[in-house]
C-alpha cells in the first residue's frame, strides 16, 4: 500500500507540475474578399446614326487670307473636321483627319436628317494628314448638313465615324462663301 501510496503521492506531484493550457490570441480574420469588377459591357450602336452621340468636341471659326475656316475637335488637339471656304475659288472644302493608304483615293459620305451623298475624296497635303472633298459653294448638300437635325455623320474608309455638330460656326463658313460670288 505503501507503494500504491507513494506512486500516488509521484502521480498528484507530476499533475502539479503541469502547466495551465495556454490560451492563444484567436487566429486573425480572413482578408475581405474582394469583389471583381464588373464586366464593361460595351453597348451596341443604335442602328440609326442619328441616335448616336456627337463626337466630343468644339467649333473654332478664323478668317485668313484664303477665307474663312471652321475647326472641329476636342480642344487643345489637331481638328478632326475642317469646313475651309476658298473665296476667290467659290470652293468648300469638308476635310478629316486621317489619310488613305498613299497613291489611293477614295470616298467621304456626308449623312444629314434629309439626305445622304458620297463625295470623292483624296488626301490632302496638310500636316497633319487629311482626307479632302471638294464642292462648289452653292452645293445643296452644304445646306443639308448647316439644317440637318442638330448634327450630320461623316465617313471615310479606315476611320471612325463623326457625328458632327451643326453650330453656328460651320453655317458662317458657307455664308461666307456665298457671299463672296
Amino acid at each position: 500500500m505503501a507503494r500504491a501510496l507513494s506512486f500516488a503521492s509521484v502521480a498528484l506531484a507530476l499533475a502539479g507540475c503541469v502547466s495551465a493550457p495556454q490560451t492563444s490570441a484567436p487566429p486573425p480574420p480572413p482578408p475581405p474578399k474582394v469583389a471583381p469588377p464588373p464586366p464593361v459591357v460595351i453597348q451596341p450602336r443604335p442602328s440609326n446614326w442619328e441616335d448616336w452621340r456627337a463626337t466630343p468636341g468644339d467649333w473654332a471659326y478664323r478668317r485668313d487670307a484664303r477665307g474663312s475656316v471652321a475647326l472641329f475637335g476636342p480642344p487643345g488637339a489637331n481638328a478632326l473636321f475642317v469646313i475651309r471656304c476658298d473665296q476667290a475659288a467659290s470652293r468648300v472644302y469638308l476635310s478629316r483627319g486621317g489619310s488613305f493608304p498613299v497613291g489611293q483615293s477614295g470616298q467621304m459620305s456626308i449623312r444629314t436628317s434629309s439626305t445622304a451623298r458620297s463625295l470623292s475624296a483624296g488626301n490632302s497635303s496638310e500636316s497633319p494628314p487629311f482626307v479632302a472633298a471638294e464642292l462648289v459653294g452653292s452645293d445643296r448638300l452644304l445646306d443639308a448638313m448647316v439644317h440637318s437635325r442638330g448634327k450630320f455623320l461623316v465617313s471615310v474608309r479606315g476611320a471612325d465615324d463623326l457625328v458632327v455638330p451643326t453650330w453656328a460656326e460651320f453655317a458662317r463658313v458657307v455664308e461666307d462663301c456665298r457671299a463672296g460670288n
